[in-house]
C-alpha cells in the first residue's frame, strides 16, 4: 500500500510537488501515476494526497471550497484502473 502519492497542483497555485497546466494535464499526470502503481509488483493500493486544497497547499483534486478541478467521470475511470498481474 502506498500511503501517500499525488501532490499535483495547477500552475499559478500554491505548493504542489508537481505542477499541471490545466485540468487535462492534471488528469494525465494522475493517470501516469496510477498506471505506474498498478503494474505487477508489491503495491496493492494507494492513498492520494491530497483530496482537497488547504490554505498552504493547493494540490488537491478538489478546491478548498470542495469544487472538482477535473472531470469526475474521467477521474473515476483512471482511479479504477485494474491492477496488472503476471
Amino acid at each position: 500500500m502506498v500511503s501517500e502519492f499525488g501532490g499535483i497542483a495547477l500552475e499559478g497555485g500554491k505548493f504542489g510537488y508537481t505542477k499541471a497546466a490545466g485540468a487535462d494535464a492534471l488528469l494525465e499526470t494522475y493517470r501516469e501515476m496510477v498506471e505506474a502503481l498498478m503494474q505487477p509488483g508489491p503495491v496493492e493500493g494507494f492513498c492520494y494526497t491530497q483530496l482537497t486544497d488547504i490554505e498552504e497547499e493547493q494540490n488537491g483534486l478538489l478546491t478548498f471550497d470542495r469544487r472538482p478541478k477535473v472531470d469526475l467521470d474521467r477521474l473515476r475511470s483512471i482511479t479504477e484502473t485494474p491492477k496488472a498481474y503476471l
